[in-house]
Order: structure tokens, then sequence, then C-alpha cells
């Protein structure tokens, strides 16, 4: 059923936005994954940003990735990694009050939605009409990347947290659902409906941004590009990048001084939260931590 993969995946979050920079990371320190030290620890903490789902072709868990799991204590998450959770998060994900996508395109612009959906990306006229129309517009956007990935996609935090599950490792968060909740109700729904608009018209390079994506990803760890390509899908929204990233990170820089100072952890965020003077990894140096980068990928 449609509901349930899409249910499991919107509450890690939101490909289309989740990689939404804060600023540019500084040079020569390309990377994804970041060793949290000094400022009184006694032991290092990780810091590991990801982009929610992945070609299967395209992640693994390497060796420095499992390395800086197994010298952890703590697995920590933006939300709880629970079923309860993302049952809550995939009702907050439709347009309210029964609404359905329609309200938001022309006759015109929702031939072409369907024609992509129905045709190209085989979805059935039953699903379309009672959950992919019920969908917020840049949740759709999302799907329609997952749809072309079909069972080709891996969900990173999943894999990750049956890692940490296997290494008995225990589960904290930085936040709540209802966190997440609040902070995605942010987004703007002009926003979202021109980002779903241009990937309608432009599926193919939208297509290709995300193969652009997973390179600068994978290959470069280049968080700089990373916002270049990603940047686009949410039409630029300010107001979305301040309260959904800029606050927030601001309010888990506590949260994260409070558990590594009890815990050694591995925490798993959006790339979008790491890099800029208002990303994870400025604001924890600027509280005395040092903050050092180690190839993912190696």
């Amino acid at each position: 059923m449609p509901n349930k993969i899409f249910s499991k995946y919107f509450l890690l979050s939101l490909i289309s936005i989740s990689a939404v920079l804060t600023g540019q990371a500084q040079q020569n320190e390309n990377s994804v994954l970041w060793e949290i030290s000094g400022n009184g620890l006694e032991k290092s903490s990780y810091l590991f940003g990801i982009i929610n789902f992945l070609p299967e072709n395209e992640f693994e868990v390497s060796k420095n990735i499992q390395n800086a799991l197994d010298e952890s204590e703590v697995f920590i998450t933006k939300v709880p990694v629970k079923r309860s959770s993302r049952k809550e998060f995939s009702k907050a994900i439709k347009i309210p009050d029964d609404g359905w996508i329609n309200d938001y395109l022309t006759d015109d612009e929702l031939n072409q939605l369907r024609l992509l959906m129905l045709k190209d990306l085989e979805v059935t006229e039953h699903d379309y009409h009672f959950y992919y129309s019920r969908l917020q517009p840049i949740i759709l956007v999302t799907a329609t990347t997952l749809l072309y990935l079909g069972d080709h996609a891996i969900f990173v935090e999943d894999l990750l947290a049956k890692k940490a599950k296997k290494s008995k490792l225990k589960f904290k968060s930085l936040g709540t659902v209802e966190d997440e909740i609040s902070a995605f109700r942010k987004f703007p729904i002009p926003d979202q409906v021109e980002a779903l608009k241009y990937t309608v018209n432009n599926f193919s390079e939208h297509i290709e941004a995300y193969n652009q994506l997973v390179g600068y990803y994978k290959n470069d760890q280049d968080l700089e590009k990373i916002h270049e390509e990603i940047l686009k899908a949410t039409n630029r929204s300010e107001k979305f990048q301040k309260e959904y990233y800029y606050s927030r990170n601001k309010i888990w820089t506590g949260k994260i001084h409070d558990l590594i100072s009890e815990d050694s952890a591995f925490i798993t965020v959006g790339a979008a939260h790491l890099s800029g003077k208002q990303g994870l990894i400025w604001l924890l140096r600027a509280e005395g931590y040092t903050l050092n980068p180690i190839n993912a990928f190696e």
C-alpha cells in the first residue's frame, strides 16, 4: 500500500527539503561525517548528515561510519524512531481539511500531473485519487522521485537505526514529532505549488538534478554543491529555511550539548542542518567544541 511506504519515508524527512543548507562549508572541509570532541568531553561523538533516501547502489555503511557507530553509546535522530510517530506525521503531510491537489493547479497543470503519475510512474488511478492527490505539493514532489526509484531506494536513517539496534545503542531524539509537524507547516503553500509545477513540467531535469545531488553527496561530500542543487526544491523559500532549519539548529545545539555530555553519541540529521553560520557545525564550534571532518565513504 502506498501510504505505508510513504509514511515510513516522510517521517525520515523530505528529500526535497532535507538538504537545504544554511550556508557554505568551510574550504577543504567537505564531509558529511564529523567527529565532535573537546570542550570537556571524555569521549568523542559523531555528527552525520544524511540524504533521506538514495539509490540502493549509492549507499552502504562504510568502515568509517561503522567505526563511529561502534564507538558510540547512543543513537540520536531528530524525532523518535517509533511507528506511532510515523503514523502521526503521515497525517500531517496531507492537504488540510480533506483538500486535494486540484485546489492548487489549473486544468492543464493537473492533466500534466496525472500524465506523469499514471503513465510515466505507473501509479494506479485508485492510488492517485485516494492517496497521492491528497498530499501537500512539496510531498508530492518528493513522491515522484521515490516512485521513479521504485524498489531501488534505500532509506538511510532506517539502515543506520538497524545497525544501532544490533549494536544495542540507546535511542534518543533531538525533538518530538510535534516539533517536526510544526516546522513543516511553516512551508508556505505558494512555494510548494511552484516547486510542484516545476517538477511536473520538467521531470527529466528534476531527476537529473537528483542524480547530481547523489553525486555531490556520495562522491564529493560537498555541502555547498548540495546546497545549490537542493535549495531549488523549496522554491527558495526563506521563511521555510528560517523555521525548518535555522530556528531548530539553535535549539538542537543546546540539546546536543546536554546529550553528548552524558554519553558518546552518533547523531544523524539531514545534511541541511550541517553547514553555514547557522548550521550545526558552526554553532557547535561556537560553543567550544572541535569538529573534524571524516571521509564518510572511505
